[in-house]
């Protein structure tokens, strides 16, 4: 079986690995190809950090938009305003036109008195498209424009609605150079970081308005330029810092390879993993068959002995009471080994399948076990074992379904009796460990050695070594539902054990009141 899954595992190595070193050999020849598809990559890229700063740029006038009509509507709230003009330095003066063609100077820290003479005359050079803005409003969107002012001051135009729903003008008055450098400058230096260089250019004077290098004259040519979308005159220049296209292609490239070295190892541990569970599936699929095997032996046993007695009473060769009653008792013995074997099998496809319901309520565990051990007390004595109960004092309560726990409790007893030979004793003991409650079943039979420890908690797993497998019948199920069972009440399963010194298995459930939850609800 080894050796098939090792030709299994060379022949999807092989299967796996060829495309990768195909893809990887390619990836180094086409070098050149990659560099230009690289600078596309990056020009693209460019595009988007233009794009970036033209939005950012559009949200802060958005956001002094929407800050300004709020005050219209509540201009007793002067703060407002206060707050918006101290925090953006770059606003000299705020004015307003009303519905009614009224003006007024909202804010201004100096006032032009030529820009304030000016505003009819703007209003109507510009009347086309503050016609369109006022369209845009009505329709749910606020679009704002910007158009020359003095020296080198430009003037935001945006329409706002005051309380009583009238469409008003807002002129704002900017400090173009104040208003990159305060605003639009942190962002620029946020997006270039160590990598880019971007410059704001002023295309009528070729001046260097702001850039991300400090002491820096324009460049002769840039890697992207872009215009911004509110002031058009002004061009955004993008740069690398340190090195070229070809430069940033090539480290991709080894970054490439890298990445594919990477791949090749995950793929390598996939693999790997792949062939434990092949090889644990063939595993399972083994015990899947000895499995049948063993139940259909242990089924055709009872359904043997149970079809001879019956054919014999029914036949009337018995003649004494006695004798009959002896077959009778056998036939009902037989029949509950049977329906035990069958039980325990669907008790287990409702669990593995999730189907099991089950019934939570507080309990607590010294009274679940002293239950089992008074219904199996004639049965353990029959059997010749010596049982002792060691129950810790003030147990603390848990949640869980009484006949559940039950169950595995009696499958761990069940075990016991089953491996135990020459010593026949168990003993349970319950107790608290952190936020645990546990009952533990102790033996004291041949024990399990350490690498098969895991593995006894797998379905249809049974311990095969020595005369263990002919002495020793059962379905393989009983410790896999004592396992399921446990993880339904989201506790968890310990075993403790030696080869020749016995088995400990240990449940532990959670508790249901801490420390804390009793003293401070005092239950």
């Amino acid at each position: 079986m080894t050796k098939k899954l090792q030709k299994i595992l060379a022949g999807m190595t092989v299967l796996l690995l060829f495309p990768v070193v195909i893809a990887t050999i390619y990836e180094y020849v086409k070098i050149n190809e990659n560099e230009e598809l690289i600078s596309t990559v990056y020009k693209e890229q460019l595009e988007t950090i233009v794009s970036s700063i033209n939005s950012y740029t559009l949200d802060i006038s958005d956001t002094w938009s929407t800050r300004l009509e709020l005050w219209l509507k509540y201009p007793t709230d002067s703060n407002r305003l206060k707050k918006m003009v101290a925090e953006n330095q770059s606003i000299k003066e705020i004015y307003l036109a009303k519905a009614n063609k009224t003006y007024s100077l909202v804010y201004g820290r100096s006032p032009h008195p030529d820009l304030f003479s000016k505003l009819d005359s703007i209003l109507n050079k510009y009347s086309k498209e503050i016609e369109q803005l006022k369209t845009y409003y009505q329709n749910g969107y606020r679009k704002l424009i910007s158009v020359p002012g003095l020296d080198d001051e430009t003037l935001l135009l945006f329409i706002a609605e005051d309380r009583d729903e009238k469409l008003n003008v807002f002129f704002v008055n900017i400090d173009l150079l104040a208003f990159f450098r305060n605003q639009v400058s942190p962002r620029i230096q946020s997006i270039a970081q160590e990598h880019f260089r971007i410059d704001l250019v002023d295309t009528t004077t070729n001046i260097l308005l702001i850039s991300s290098e400090p002491n820096a004259s324009p460049m002769e040519q840039y890697d992207q330029k872009g215009s911004m979308w509110f002031f058009p005159t002004i061009k955004i220049g993008i740069g690398l810092k340190n090195q070229s296209i070809a430069d940033m292609a090539n480290r991709r490239i080894r970054e490439g390879l890298r990445l594919m070295a990477l791949v090749l190892l995950v793929i390598f541990i996939g693999i790997w993993f792949l062939f434990l569970s092949v090889k644990r599936e063939i595993e399972l699929a083994r015990i899947k068959s000895e499995f049948i095997s063993n139940v259909s032996h242990e089924i055709r046993t009872p359904l043997a002995l149970i079809s001879m007695y019956i054919e014999t009473l029914e036949m009337g060769r018995i003649k004494t009471i006695e004798k009959v009653n002896e077959y009778y008792r056998i036939i009902g013995k037989e029949t509950q080994r049977l329906t035990g074997m069958v039980n325990k099998i669907l008790n287990f496809s409702r669990l593995e399948s999730g189907r099991q319901k089950f019934d939570f309520d507080t309990c607590n565990l010294n009274i679940i076990t002293q239950k089992v051990l008074d219904t199996y007390q004639f049965h353990l004595k029959n059997k010749g074992f010596d049982v002792k109960y060691f129950p810790a004092d003030r147990l603390k309560p848990i949640r869980c379904d009484r006949e559940a726990i039950a169950d595995a409790l009696i499958n761990l007893i069940d075990n016991a009796i089953k491996y135990s030979r020459d010593i026949k004793k168990i003993e349970i003991t319950t107790g608290t460990r952190k936020n645990y409650t546990f009952v533990e079943v102790k033996d004291h039979g041949p024990g399990i050695p350490k690498k098969k420890q895991k593995l006894v908690f797998d379905k249809f797993y049974r311990i095969t070594t020595g005369h263990l497998a002919h002495e020793v019948k059962g379905t393989g199920l009983g410790l896999a539902i004592v396992n399921e069972i446990v993880k339904a009440h989201k506790g968890k399963v310990t075993l403790t054990s030696k080869p020749g010194e016995g088995c400990t298995f240990r449940l532990y459930f959670p508790i249901l009141f801490t420390d804390k939850d009793l003293s401070n609800n005092n239950i």
